[in-house]
């Protein structure tokens, strides 16, 4: 993690120090905004949000071990008990040190966007490069403007390979991440419905996402999804620098694309085979569902334009560790639940149901909460999900308050409505008496890894007793 003398820190920010204290080399060590998850050492950046202000907590950060703060030059009184950096603003101060310090380690920098899968895309590419470089990937969900600062502070000095993750909302969101981190190589996993409120059409989705062309260096290299028609109109109305490398990928076996699937998948207990075109055979990935066919092809090229050779990247991708919450399976001693409870759109939804299907059991139940950020057509989304699940032969779908209901309404009268958690999850317990696989997904909003949890807890309680 980041460590550098506090007369460094005030240079690259142009600052003063208040409080300086008597040791001209006193530094600091790792970067927190949270007072109370500071460690001994750290710098401690106060952030205003729109009901707290982290300056109100400058004394329990200092009690923490804090060792000095970026501080908000109009934020009167000082503090005379901890070292102080006077900056304008200490998001954008940190933003700034972020920026410098990855400059000062330059290392090979990945960044992966997409609708869905950037995720479980940038755990499988971080797993590949760790093969052969020193690699650190964003940790949770910092992918935004906060949280990609928070990531690069993660590099060690020896780091070669940073794999970031780029999430946005709207517009320009992508483009000031890039601004951050300048990219040698870009990744668009897919485009998907996810943002529709904002966006209105999956074109201008990709609009968005297709920002990271333009966070790329000089001779960079860009990875995108083949099977997403709208990155190539994009790319046809907005076409990438001339010294831009494309590589393309398709985990539908489109052979247009440079790197695509070229056999069924195989579903094993502990993840998905499949051969791709090339030499890459018997191509393990430890997640399920077809979908991750797809990302790990992403991963593959991300792989492959960093230098690896095959051996090492199938070595890497076999030992991927997924994100919690992003298409894990939990084994059971009477069934199996896919956790998928993250976030959820329509695609995402579609291919957790796909994934469900495919696990061998006697009943296949769907535990659905709703999708967010859908705009004008919310309802009608939701409903294909629900049609979509009973096409596919779900036998059992439960869903979550609103606007998860209108996904039943899709199904019909085989579906179970709630609005009570505790209740659902009550529900649930029995349909283990039995082989069943049950999928659990839902917008993060709905919290259904709750759901998870309380019944792996009941799993572990029973083979306790």
């Amino acid at each position: 993690m980041i460590e550098r003398t506090l007369k460094h820190i005030a240079k690259v920010l142009d600052a003063s120090i208040l409080n300086q204290p008597d040791d001209k080399n006193a530094g600091i060590c790792g970067v927190s905004i949270d007072s109370r998850t500071v460690k001994p050492g750290n710098l401690y950046v106060p952030l205003k949000g729109a009901r707290v202000d982290g300056h109100d907590f400058i004394a329990p950060a200092y009690t923490n071990g804090a060792a000095a703060a970026l501080w908000a030059i109009d934020r009167i009184p000082y503090p005379n008990f901890i070292p102080l950096i006077l900056v304008r603003d200490p998001l954008a101060a940190m933003q700034k040190l972020a920026k410098s310090y990855l400059s000062e380690i330059d290392p090979l920098t990945i960044g992966i966007t997409g609708s869905n899968g950037k995720t479980s895309t940038k755990d499988m590419a971080a797993s590949i490069l760790s093969e052969k470089y020193p690699t650190i990937k964003t940790q949770g969900n910092h992918n935004n403007e906060i949280g990609l600062p928070l990531t690069i502070f993660d590099l060690e000095e020896d780091t070669k390979a940073a794999v970031l993750e780029m999430g946005m909302e709207n517009y320009g969101e992508i483009d000031f991440l890039c601004s951050i981190a300048p990219l040698d190589i870009a990744a668009i996993v897919s485009i998907g419905s996810a943002h529709m409120e904002n966006f209105g059409n999956r074109y201008n989705i990709a609009k968005a996402k297709c920002e990271i062309i333009h966070g790329l260096r000089k001779r960079g290299i860009l990875i995108y999804d083949k099977d997403s028609k709208e990155i190539e109109e994009v790319l046809q109305d907005d076409p990438a620098p001339v010294s831009v490398r494309k590589i393309s990928f398709s985990g539908k076996g489109n052979p247009d694309a440079d790197l695509f699937v070229t056999s069924d998948i195989s579903y094993r207990h502990d993840g998905i085979e499949f051969n791709a075109d090339g030499i890459l055979r018997n191509i393990f990935v430890p997640a399920a569902g077809r979908h991750q066919a797809s990302n790990a092809l992403c991963a593959i090229a991300i792989g492959q334009a960093a230098g690896l050779d095959e051996n090492q990247i199938l070595e890497g991708l076999s030992r991927t560790e997924l994100t919690k919450m992003r298409s894990r399976l939990y084994p059971l001693k009477k069934g199996t639940i896919l956790d998928d409870s993250y976030k959820s759109n329509p695609e995402s939804a579609k291919a957790g149901i796909d994934t469900l299907m495919a696990i061998p059991a006697n009943k296949h139940v769907a535990v659905l909460a709703g999708m967010l950020d859908l705009g004008e057509n919310e309802k009608l989304l939701h409903e294909e999900v629900g049609k979509y699940a009973r096409e596919k032969g779900v036998d059992l779908l439960y869903t979550y308050k609103t606007p998860g209901c209108f996904i039943a309404d899709g199904f019909g009268n085989q579906a179970v409505k709630s609005d009570d958690k505790k209740e659902l999850i009550e529900t649930l317990r029995p349909l283990f008496d039995e082989k069943t696989a049950v999928l659990i997904k839902g917008s993060r909003a709905f919290k259904m890894d709750e759901i998870v949890n309380a019944l792996l807890e009941e799993e572990n309680c029973n083979e306790k007793n």
